[in-house]
This record gives structure tokens, C-alpha cells and sequence, in this order.
């Protein structure tokens, strides 16, 4: 088993030393991302050209010692005796493809790599503790997590469901404050520090999103792009475009417009007939708005908080995200506008795989769903700028499908479920994260690799906004969303109409989550 164990981790390292950004091609090339169940030692060498002592299993020390982020600082001594570490989370059933949970158990491998990587992440853990991973899925987690809390059952270590859910979690005692538990250590690279510094409140963190959860991935923004109808119509290389910083919204507009065309030459544009330019939801204004890098609600480490939503910077964003999605729009395919359709996403994805939709503003777990079935080739970017002055591509994930993970108040002893569970991240960094780059988007589905440079630049920028997080107490989506379906720009009065409302609702958020004992 312990040699099994150092082939995994050494392969695993390999393979992450590709994830770094404008080094995805060449590592593709030496092998890292061949078909499933062909990776091997040999195949994978590191700068030294020796796979082995590049994982430093020769010296004994770790491959990733000179990166204080990455290094292992948990307990080697430790034997639980075969335990379970039970993780909570959804069974979504086939009805909901594009979330079922595939990080946390399989039964074994079956050169899927996904699932491999699972299975080797769980060894992992087991070597290194003799504890065992196992999953309790359920239609909805959320009753177990409140009977199982309120009676002091010991069911399960960790619960991991959507940010949604997390935050009504925390905001009723539900979760351990996993700032105050020994071992998490947020700074890692295996954790989100960004969101996590985003969600804390007073100093207290009662969620957080790891490497495990390929969910917060797959429902983090971006935009896909058929190379067919983009390469037809002369659109120049859009991946220069993007690390040349001249990506925005007017830019895509431009480019969309171009591509848009009525096929049956009736004088409309219809569904299922014409080629649109671009296909969203309005559901973008959030992932438009903060992918300006700004913030809504700022959270000091004291409590206290600085409002933004009336900035000069978000109100002159809001306005250029009306008129993108508003003003001579009939390029855009909008699928909150056809409620006529029955399985409206699913028809939605059939138009951008059969050639009707040149750019498609969704989640990230699309790509896996039409790759399969879809001939011609796409490419993935990042959210465009709101103005081109604008720093950087930012983007956000959307708070009802992210997953992250919480300790139960429950816990008999939280010191080691937090060691397990910062080992469940930590493996995870090496196993299933280099499989999620390297085979389901850089091959599978986006079948490019710059594709995969520019999924790294989405993923180190994530903007989450804790207005977002706790949008069932705030009601932020649906106040953007009517700010941007209004028959005119008229948001600076919805503000200041909706400023008291939603700075109550944000201090109730604070209030109570200071307040809680932890």
C-alpha cells in the first residue's frame, strides 16, 4: 500500500506542475494528458527528468517544500483505526446531470479520470490515517444536517452542500466556527482563499470551498465560444484577445452582431431557425457586476462593513450592463424570455451544439455536457470586461449550485475532523484537481489547451461577494436582475429605494453570525 501510495503522489505532482498558467501546452505534449489509463512514471517526468525524485520520494521530502502553501504540516503519526469519514452531500439523480457529485467516493478505479482521481485522493487519506472516505447522499442534505445537529447524532463529519445552503447553516448554529479548529489552515493552496476571505464575518468561517469541490468549479461563470461560427466569420484569435485585456462586453456585442444572422430570412430572429450571436440569462448581470472586481458588500475582520452598491464605479457598471443586454439586442438569445420552452437549458445547449449560438454565457459545467455530442470545436474565456480601463478578468460562481464544505456543531471531536478534513483538501490538490484541468476540460471538453490557460485565469480570480452568499436573507440577484429586465435604466432610484432593505438585511447577516458562540 505505502508504494502504491508514493506512485500516486508522485504521478499526482507531475501532473499539477502543468496547471500553472502558459504551461498547459507543453505539458500536454510529454505525455500528462494522454487518454485515460495511459499516464504512467514514465511519462510524466518533472524538470529533472526523474518522476520519482521529482515527488522527492528518493530524498523523503515533499515536492512542494519550497511553497509554504503547498507544504504538508499534518500529523504523520496518527492511526484512527479504520473510521469512516462520512461527508453529506446531494444526490441529484439524472435529472440534474450537471451537479451530481462526482468528488467524494467511488468503489474503485476505471480509467475515467475523474474518478480515478477520487479513488486515489481516498487512498491517500486512508495510508496516511487509516481512515476511510465514504458519502451520504440525500435528495436534500439540508434535514439530516438540522436532526442530526439538534439531537447530537453523530452521522457524518463534514456537510458538503451548495454556499446557499452553507450560509443558512451558519446563520442558524448549525455549523462550527472552522477558524477557531486546529489544523485548517485557509492560506493553502488547496483552499479558496479568496472566497474564504470573502465569507468571513468578525473573524469566523463556517464554510469554505477546497479542491474536492469540482461543483464550485463547474458553477463559477465563463463564457464558451463555437470556433466554427467565430472562425467563419473572421473573428481574430480570441485568446490574445483576452491576455491582451481587450475582451469586454462591447467587444463581444460587436463580435456577436456580426455573427448573428436571420437563416430563413423571415425578418425576426426565432429560436431553432436563425444563428444567434449570443445566448445568456439574465441571471449575468451578477457575474457582469462583479467580474468588474468591485465589491457590493465589504466585510472588516472587526464586523463592520462598507456598503458599495451606490458607488460611482457599479453604478456606471450597471448602466453598461443594461445597455449591453438591452440596447439593439436583438443579437441575443435570452432564455428567461422563452418560457414557452419545456427543458429550456437543455434545448438551450442543443442550439450552441448544433451551430446557432456563436458565444454562450453559462456555468462551467457546460462543457461537459455537450462535448460529447457536438462536432464542432469550442473554446472557453473568462467574463469580458465591463470597460476596457478596467484591471483584470474577474468572475464569481453562482451561490445555489458552489458547494462547500462545513463542520457540524455535532462533531464529537472537531480537532480531528478538521485534520481529516484539511487532509480531504489537501489530496485532493494532487489528485483531483490536476485530473479536473487535464482530462474533463483541457481534453475532453474543451479540446484545446488554451482553453486550460484561460480556466486558470478564471479560477485565481474569483470575486464573492457575501450580499451574494446570503442572498436569501439580502435578495440581491432578483434586485440586479429587475434592475437589468426594466424598460430603462432607472437602477439609481431602485437603489436608493432598496439601500435600507438591503443594509438591514446585511446586519441582520453580521449580527447573528457574530453573536454565535465559536
Amino acid at each position: 500500500m505505502k508504494l502504491l501510495i508514493r506512485k500516486i503522489v508522485s504521478l499526482s505532482l507531475a501532473a499539477l506542475m502543468c496547471l500553472s498558467v502558459f504551461t498547459l501546452v507543453s505539458c500536454s505534449e510529454s505525455g500528462v494528458s494522454g487518454e485515460p489509463g495511459e499516464t504512467s512514471a514514465q511519462s510524466v517526468p518533472g524538470p529533472s527528468g526523474d518522476p520519482a525524485a521529482d515527488a522527492g520520494e528518493e530524498e523523503g521530502t515533499p515536492a512542494d517544500e519550497a511553497d509554504p502553501g503547498l507544504l504538508d504540516e499534518l500529523p504523520t503519526d496518527q492511526d484512527l483505526g479504520g473510521e469512516d469519514y462520512i461527508v453529506l452531500s446531494h444526490d441529484h439523480g439524472a435529472a440534474s446531470v450537471a451537479w451530481m457529485v462526482q468528488d467524494i467516493w467511488t468503489e474503485g478505479e476505471t480509467g475515467e479520470r475523474i474518478n480515478d482521481a477520487v479513488f486515489q485522493r481516498n487512498l491517500l487519506m486512508e495510508d496516511r490515517f487509516n481512515a476511510k472516505v465514504r458519502q451520504r447522499l440525500e435528495s436534500d442534505p439540508q434535514p439530516v444536517m438540522r436532526t442530526a445537529v439538534t439531537s447530537g447524532a453523530d452521522e457524518f463529519a463534514i456537510l458538503q452542500t451548495t454556499v446557499q445552503n452553507q450560509a443558512a447553516n451558519a446563520v442558524n448554529g448549525l455549523t462550527l466556527n472552522m477558524s477557531s479548529l486546529p489544523y485548517l489552515n485557509f492560506d493553502k493552496g488547496w483552499w479558496d482563499t479568496s472566497a474564504t476571505r470573502s465569507l468571513t464575518i468578525a473573524g469566523k468561517v463556517y464554510y469554505a470551498i477546497g479542491d474536492s469541490q469540482l461543483n464550485a468549479k463547474k458553477a463559477t461563470w465563463g463564457v464558451l465560444f463555437n470556433k466554427r461560427l467565430t472562425s467563419d466569420a473572421g473573428i481574430p484569435d480570441l485568446y490574445e484577445t483576452v491576455k491582451e485585456g481587450r475582451w469586454t462586453i462591447d467587444l463581444l456585442k460587436e463580435y456577436g452582431t456580426s455573427i448573428a444572422k436571420d437563416v430563413n430570412g423571415d425578418g425576426a430572429m426565432t429560436w431553432g431557425e436563425d444563428v444567434w450571436g449570443l445566448g445568456l440569462q439574465d441571471e449575468v448581470v451578477l457575474p457582469l457586476l462583479l467580474g468588474t472586481g468591485e465589491k457590493i458588500i465589504d466585510v472588516h475582520d472587526d464586523g463592520t462593513y462598507d456598503y458599495h452598491l451606490d458607488s460611482d464605479a457599479n453604478m456606471t457598471a450597471l448602466e453598461r450592463i443594461w445597455n449591453f443586454m438591452n440596447t439593439d439586442a436583438d443579437y441575443i438569445l435570452n432564455a428567461n424570455r422563452h418560457s414557452e420552452i419545456a427543458s429550456v437549458w437543455v434545448e438551450f445547449r442543443k442550439l450552441f451544439m448544433a451551430d446557432q449560438i456563436a458565444f454562450f454565457m453559462g456555468h462551467l459545467g457546460t462543457p461537459t455536457l455537450v462535448a460529447g455530442d457536438m462536432e464542432s470545436d469550442f473554446g472557453i474565456l473568462p467574463f469580458p470586461k465591463v470597460s476596457e480601463q478596467q484591471e483584470g478578468y474577474y468572475s464569481t460562481f453562482q451561490y445555489n449550485n458552489a458547494h462547500a464544505v462545513s463542520i457540524p456543531k455535532s462533531a464529537p471531536d472537531p480537532g480531528k475532523t478538521a485534520m481529516l478534513t484539511e487532509a480531504y483538501e489537501m489530496f485532493a490538490h494532487t489528485t483531483i484537481l490536476p485530473a479536473y484541468y487535464d482530462y474533463t476540460l483541457t481534453l475532453r471538453a474543451a479540446r484545446d489547451n488554451q482553453s486550460g490557460e484561460m480556466l486558470e485565469l478564471i479560477f485565481a480570480n474569483r470575486n464573492l461577494d457575501i450580499a451574494l452568499a446570503y442572498n436569501s436573507t439580502t435578495n440581491l440577484q432578483s434586485t440586479l436582475q429587475n434592475a437589468v429586465t426594466a424598460s430603462s435604466f432607472t437602477f439609481a432610484s431602485t437603489e436608493a429605494k432598496n439601500k435600507k432593505v438591503l443594509n438591514k438585511a446585511v446586519e441582520k447577516v453580521i449580527k447573528t453570525v457574530t453573536e454565535l458562540n465559536g
